[in-house]
């Protein structure tokens, strides 16, 4: 998949070198040649463009791209302009970092429709965390419901899932289990995904749950097994 992300700033970057290890060829665009020379060795493809205008749109790739990422965070007029200048060139898909509430209000009104608010997504990751220490990703379906990949502490390790009963006690479906074990020829722990675990599956220290209920649900799970 062909990605470009135009602006090589904390998150730019990051979120470039990640997905250049997935795989993505990635294009990380900046108008400061000093980030698109020192990031150069870790993205597959840097350029550095200032996209105010038109023409500088053009030497970009937008029609045979797969998505285009704005990652500008700090010049909401930038941002805003950037993301008209992709749309009028014909980008496929634009996501968009929106930094305010009204920077996301004026992104739908432009008709887009991915739009990510880091602030706000890491403050409810990091809400999510005090509640739940164990937990190592959520992901929130509606207002209510969510998707928890976590750790189950300490009491339950040992135990076979019939022992536990999250679904009895907590209300909380287990959808699959990620199971770590380890390669005796290679050496490693190898990850196993476990979609329909064997009632009598002893949980152990590395296993990982993956869960969905009630944000609720998962509060009592937090407070059954804190001290």
């Amino acid at each position: 998949m062909k990605c470009i992300i135009i602006g090589l700033g904390n998150f730019g970057i990051a979120l470039a070198q990640r997905l250049t290890a997935m795989g993505y060829e990635v294009i990380g665009v900046d108008k400061d040649m000093d980030k698109v020379n020192g990031y150069k060795n870790s993205i597959k493809n840097t350029i550095c463009l200032d996209l105010n205008n038109q023409q500088a749109a053009r030497n970009l790739p937008l029609k045979d791209a797969d998505l285009s990422i704005v990652t500008l965070g700090k010049d909401i007029g930038a941002s805003i302009l950037t993301v008209a200048i992709l749309k009028q060139n014909g980008a496929n898909r634009i996501i968009a970092r929106a930094i305010s509430d009204l920077h996301k209000t004026v992104l739908e009104a432009m008709g887009i429709s991915e739009i990510v608010q880091l602030e706000k997504e890491y403050a409810e990751f990091f809400a999510t965390k005090t509640e739940l220490p164990s937990s190592i990703y959520s992901y929130q379906i509606t207002s209510d419901y969510f998707i928890y990949e976590l750790k189950l502490p300490s009491p339950f390790i040992g135990r076979k899932l019939t022992d536990i009963q999250l679904e009895k006690d907590f209300n909380l479906k287990l959808i699959a289990i990620k199971h770590y074990a380890r390669d005796e020829e290679k050496g490693y722990l190898r990850m196993e995904l476990i979609e329909t675990p064997d009632e009598n599956f002893i949980v152990s220290t590395n296993d990982i749950f993956i869960l969905f209920g009630k944000r609720s649900r998962f509060r009592s799970l937090a407070r059954s097994i804190l001290p």
